[in-house]
């Protein structure tokens, strides 16, 4: 069966977002009801209002939503607004949720995958989408945790839920079901494998850093020192050069400065970015994820050209990974720190991937987190990352 893609992004309340978006789908899939649908909504479209409305619309497959913090299409993006992603075709999908992320990361993962389906006759490839509550601090810990769980197999993509940087409450749900502090994993099976590239277009701006006291997800000390400190003594010059002084930022400002410089995670050779949320009244740093004491980082920053190639190089990878078949869309899960750095020409990074896998109709969200693990691998949640999980045409 030849996959279709459907996908459409509007404003307005929840209820006419809603019915847009389901009319959009319909239209696009020509009758076909779609295996899964993704629905991606700013805080002026609350999920537990636009979920429901969407369920009726659609009439089957599994409907995921998540809270964003920006919200795009091959066409363009927005803020303020509401966009989807569906997809019909030979795949099987299964999800599950599980609530009580930050208290009990373990439980949680555990209920959400409880009813997944490891194998499916039929259907051999299995590719996880792996949503999740960034603010609960343990999207490091979820995501290996989801990898252990569903085996050496396990190939994972996905995001961490936003809320238009207020730093608040952010949610994501399935079906009619909607969840703050909360983890979901659906499991898309599939007679060709889909395809999960990732690339971050970061370079390091400081020496070596060492965490000398950190807790869970908050960083206190880095060599010694308290956080924020050191983290504004190393980005000042390049916060100059832009007209910014650390030390004048107001409180609204200091959320938006820490996602402009996140901190590079040495892993070998290479690093991870790791992205400091809020900063503390007593100088430390809250991350999306645990920060374990005695890491050593890098503060690092990157330019707008480095981030439109690396957008396009995960599409590239994706494409790679799905054994170059061709594509028939695409879901994107794009950090919102990367749309603080490209301004205006974040839609050009947009345009970028699209154009890369062949053309093809995307959607997706801008995040606090994002998820690329491939099978045997130890550790996926990402920041300032662009994640790429492609569809097959099918035959």
């Amino acid at each position: 069966m030849k996959t279709r893609v459907a996908t459409a992004l509007t404003r307005g309340d929840a209820k006419s977002a809603a019915e847009v978006l389901g009319a959009a789908v319909r239209a696009q899939l020509a009758g076909q009801t779609p295996s899964l649908t993704m629905v991606f909504a700013s805080t002026q479209q609350p999920l537990e209002q636009m979920m429901p409305v969407l369920r009726r619309q659609l009439g089957g497959g599994t409907l995921l939503g998540t809270s964003t913090s920006g919200e795009f299409t091959e066409k363009g993006d927005a803020k303020s607004a509401a966009a989807i992603f569906a997809v019909a075709g030979d795949f099987e999908v299964f999800a599950g949720m599980g609530t009580g992320l930050k208290g009990d990361v373990e439980g949680a993962v555990r209920a959400a995958g409880a009813g997944l389906p490891r194998q499916r006759d039929g259907h051999p490839h299995c590719t996880t989408v792996l949503l999740l509550d960034p603010l609960a601090g343990k999207g490091e810990e979820a995501t290996a945790l989801a990898g252990a769980m569903l085996g050496n197999e396990a190939r994972l993509a996905g995001g961490a839920a936003g809320d238009d940087l207020r730093m608040k409450q952010t949610y994501i749900g399935i079906d009619e079901r909607v969840a703050s502090d909360a983890i979901v994993l659906a499991s898309i099976f599939s007679k060709e494998p889909l395809g999960v590239g990732v690339c971050h277009g970061h370079h390091p701006i400081s020496s070596a850093l060492t965490i000398t006291r950190s807790e869970g997800n908050v960083v206190y000390e880095i060599d010694g020192r308290p956080a924020w400190q050191v983290w504004a003594e190393h980005t000042r010059a390049s916060a100059a050069a832009r007209g910014i002084d650390p030390a004048k930022l107001a409180p609204a400002e200091v959320g938006p400065y820490l996602l402009r410089y996140e901190a590079g995670l040495a892993t070998g050779s290479s690093f991870r970015i790791r992205a400091p949320l809020a900063r503390g009244d007593d100088g430390s740093l809250s991350f999306a994820c645990g920060i374990p004491q005695g890491a050593v980082i890098r503060i690092t920053e990157s330019e707008q050209t480095a981030q439109v190639t690396s957008a396009r190089e995960a599409a590239r990878r994706a494409r790679v990974q799905a054994g170059g078949a061709v594509v028939a869309g695409a879901v994107v899960f794009d950090c919102i720190c990367r749309n603080l750095i490209l301004g205006d020409r974040f839609a050009s990074a947009v345009h970028s991937i699209a154009e890369e896998l062949g053309s093809v109709p995307i959607a997706g969200f801008e995040t606090y987190g994002e998820i690329a693990l491939d099978a045997g691998e130890m550790s996926g949640f990402h920041n300032t990352t662009t994640v790429v999980l492609t569809f097959p045409v099918g035959s």
